[in-house]
């Protein structure tokens, strides 16, 4: 992994993991994490994450990437595929609903993705903070569901699922 790779994947796991407000706390996280930027840096890799500002639940602002829509590059396609992982705790499937929920934040960007699968079997989503629901067409089975959310939602995910009977 080159420098720019490993400087883009520390940002994604300093992003998922802490709730920073503003570019000079990330920079140093970043510093502490041993990596050293500067702002015009910094600025250009959370443009590439596809970052930006969201409110909190306690009337602050934290950066948040997007997971979903078109990366500028293939190391920003991997960092959104990275985020989509983290984000997705789990999926129980009641037919014709999915339920998938995901780290505070995320539902929108994960139903979204959803959206775009753009599969006659799939007739939509609403999307909470942390919920995702997927209406399925009817006749849509359990492993049916599975398969067509297979691009987002993790393996081991849908394994868990499968193993708890959803």
């Amino acid at each position: 992994m080159n420098k720019r790779q490993s400087r883009l994947s520390l940002i994604v796991k300093l992003l998922l993991h802490h709730n920073i407000s503003s570019q000079d706390e990330l920079m140093a996280l970043l510093e502490a994490h041993g990596c050293v930027v500067t702002q015009a840096t910094l600025s250009r890799d959370l443009k590439t994450l596809r970052t930006s500002k969201v409110a909190t639940e306690l009337g602050g602002y934290r950066y948040e990437i997007a997971a979903n829509g078109t990366a500028a590059d293939e190391i920003a396609t991997q960092a959104m595929d990275t985020v989509r992982r983290a984000s997705i705790l789990s999926v129980a499937f009641s037919a014709p609903i999915a339920v998938i929920k995901t780290r505070n934040g995320y539902a929108g960007g994960v139903a979204y993705d959803i959206d775009d699968i753009d599969s006659p079997d799939i007739l939509g989503t609403i999307a909470g903070a942390d919920t995702v629901f997927v209406t399925f067409a009817p006749g849509v089975t359990a492993a049916d569901a599975f398969r067509l959310l297979s691009d987002i939602v993790p393996a081991l995910v849908i394994e868990e699922a499968t193993r708890s009977g959803y």
